[in-house]
């Protein structure tokens, strides 16, 4: 039996019971075989962009003894899924920017499974903006903290129904909606951290001598809005 990494873990964890699980960017392979062995999906395709990483995933789900219910596929992002393929649809272990290019290039497939799993690993206000405003709706969220960078594993659906979905105000879109009201640990480290070198980059451009070019003023504005982003976070806790 795998035992997954702490991230890998609260991927696993976020995966409803299924009948077929895509695992976008598969790379080892051990998402879907845990997801397999533990009974959480019948049946998965695993899909990577890059033949080598695939080529690893396949060892390994044939030493778990597993390949009669995995499809392998090379696929860029969710190029070859079909419309309705996948129950729950898996993209980890990216930036958020590159999530986002995948998943609007094949918007009809991401809408058409019941759950989306993301991990991304930077971009996290573009992307929830995005993904906000294509209709999805964001049921689960938790940070995991890897490398000492602190990042959201994000669980959401597609909804059709205007009335149901939901408005993220700024704050919610760059620490997540679910994360603020969890109020883990690790958000009070990331509040902490993203304070403390905001404030140290604000400090040393405000005090720079003689005029300030239009660069350094909205820098110097952006620094100031994180900065109001985390209190807006802090007065919520």
């Amino acid at each position: 039996m795998l035992k997954l990494s702490p991230r890998l873990q609260i991927v696993y964890d976020m995966v409803p019971c299924c009948g077929v699980v895509a695992d976008v960017g598969c790379d080892h392979g051990y998402l879907t075989i845990s997801l397999l062995e533990n009974g959480v999906a019948d049946s998965a395709i695993a899909m990577d962009i890059n033949a080598g990483p695939l080529k690893k995933a396949e060892e390994n789900i044939r030493a778990a003894g597993l390949s009669s219910k995995v499809s392998l596929r090379i696929s860029n992002g969710l190029q070859k899924l079909e419309e309705n393929e996948a129950d729950v649809i898996c993209i980890c272990g990216m930036g958020g920017t590159l999530i986002g290019k995948i998943i609007v290039a094949e918007e009809r497939v991401a809408k058409s499974a019941s759950t989306l799993i993301i991990e991304p690993q930077s971009d996290y206000f573009s992307l929830r903006k995005a993904l906000m405003e294509m209709g999805f709706v964001i049921t689960d969220e938790d940070l995991t903290c890897e490398e000492n960078k602190i990042y959201p594993i994000i669980k959401l659906y597609y909804e059709p129904d205007e009335s149901k979905r939901v408005l993220l105000n700024e704050a919610q879109l760059e620490y997540g909606p679910v994360i603020i009201k969890k109020v883990p640990e690790l958000l009070i480290k990331l509040l902490d951290k993203n304070q403390q070198e905001y404030s140290s980059i604000l400090r040393s451009l405000e005090s720079k001598d003689g005029d300030k070019s239009d660069a350094i003023l909205s820098r110097m504005e952006q620094l100031r809005h994180e900065l109001d982003l985390i209190a807006q976070v802090r007065n919520t806790i």
